[in-house]
């Protein structure tokens, strides 16, 4: 018996060590609270299955930022929004708490009370086009991290998509090299 666990856990660190730890880019230098307020549409993720839990066969996805009125230290919310791709086309809608601001555009975000933080980063942002980056490893053993694509509105140049994944791909945040997966957001709105 414990010659099993002791080789289980071998094999478990030794994919986290393929995967890599958590990355901490740092927030995008001209990142504002205001700029990043309000509702973006999710064009596509490079994202871990435990970070799949809650989008898993979600098709039209937002995040809605709004900051948490009265904050002196810059907590927000992020209200994560989809339809599930089925016949009934399930509505889920999460909100997520960041705080512990390390910097603009740094923070932790939580979803449920004893569920772990994970380290919440905007690593670019402009006027029609954010890159979120969220990553968290469970029990120092498994990392879950995810690149989000975002922009204002629900379509964009599929050319502008790919240089901004590039970019994040830049900064070797796409440690297990998984596959960008767009988002659908067509007949949705």
């Amino acid at each position: 018996m414990a010659g099993q666990l002791t080789l289980i856990v071998v094999c478990v660190t030794l994919v986290h060590v393929a995967m890599g730890a958590c990355k901490f880019p740092p927030p995008f230098s001209n990142f504002t609270m205001q700029g990043y307020t309000g509702l973006w549409y999710e064009l596509g993720k490079v994202q871990t299955a435990g970070g799949a839990f809650f989008e898993k066969d979600c098709v039209c996805t937002t995040i809605d930022v709004e900051p948490v009125a009265g904050s002196t230290s810059g907590d927000a919310s992020a209200a994560n929004s989809c339809r599930k791709l089925s016949p009934t086309g399930e509505f889920l809608k999460t909100t997520g708490s960041l705080t512990d601001q390390v910097s603009p555009g740094k923070w932790k975000e939580g979803f449920f009370f004893l569920a772990p933080k994970v380290d919440y980063t905007v690593i670019y942002l402009d006027d029609e086009f954010a890159i979120e980056y969220d990553c968290s490893t469970l029990i120092g053993l498994y990392t879950n991290y995810c690149i989000h694509i975002m922009a204002r509105h629900p379509q964009a140049d599929p050319q502008r998509i790919q240089e901004l994944l590039s970019f994040a791909e830049g900064l070797g945040l796409n440690t297990a090299n998984l596959d960008f997966q767009h988002t659908r957001q067509d007949g949705c709105w």
